[in-house]
């Protein structure tokens, strides 16, 4: 028998030769070796290990966004480079484990997708710094909207810096 413990604000989902069998809360539990296993998010960084080894925190989180270096276009053809924090809440993890293969990943994308889309179709006569307030909760809005169906809700996207293409920055 294997022991495991999931404290507060955790979860863990159990696979019975690889398929799932039961969703673990809080307490102790034991699992039956080679027979069932944990199954978990994917690390970001590598996606052949499970972040937290295999236990899913449903507590409030941060995502730095974007994980790559990304270039924003923005509607005049200027480039960008922005640095945003994402705060997530993990609401389902049966969902977050199952309907999206990385989900960090997908976060990651959706995201950036939001966010190229909203800086194509700014206004032209805007006011940059508040246009930029408003695509944040525009941002978190839309996000919020299509992660529901993987268990994941988007509390907040927080713009922390831009950079231009002539290297200036504007920190937020």
């Amino acid at each position: 028998m294997c022991i495991i413990v999931i404290n507060d604000n955790e979860e863990a989902i159990v696979e019975r030769f690889g398929k799932f069998h039961r969703k673990l809360s809080k307490g102790v539990h034991f699992l039956i070796p080679f027979v069932e296993k944990i199954k978990g998010l994917q690390d970001p960084a590598n996606h052949k290990k499970y972040l937290n080894h295999g236990k899913i925190i449903t507590s409030a989180d941060i995502f730095h966004f974007p994980e790559d270096n990304r270039i924003f276009f923005a509607k005049d053809k200027s480039q960008l480079q922005m640095k945003a924090d994402l705060y997530y809440k993990i609401e389902d993890s049966f969902k977050a484990v199952y309907e999206v293969d990385y989900l960090f990943d997908a976060i990651n994308q959706l995201c950036a997708g939001i966010v190229q889309s909203r800086l194509i179709d700014a206004p032209e006569d805007a006011d940059q710094i508040e246009y930029l307030h408003q695509l944040t909760q525009n941002v978190t809005e839309t996000a919020n909207e299509y992660s529901q169906k993987w268990g994941v809700k988007i509390l907040k996207f927080e713009l922390k810096q831009i950079t231009d293409t002539n290297g200036v920055r504007q920190n937020f």
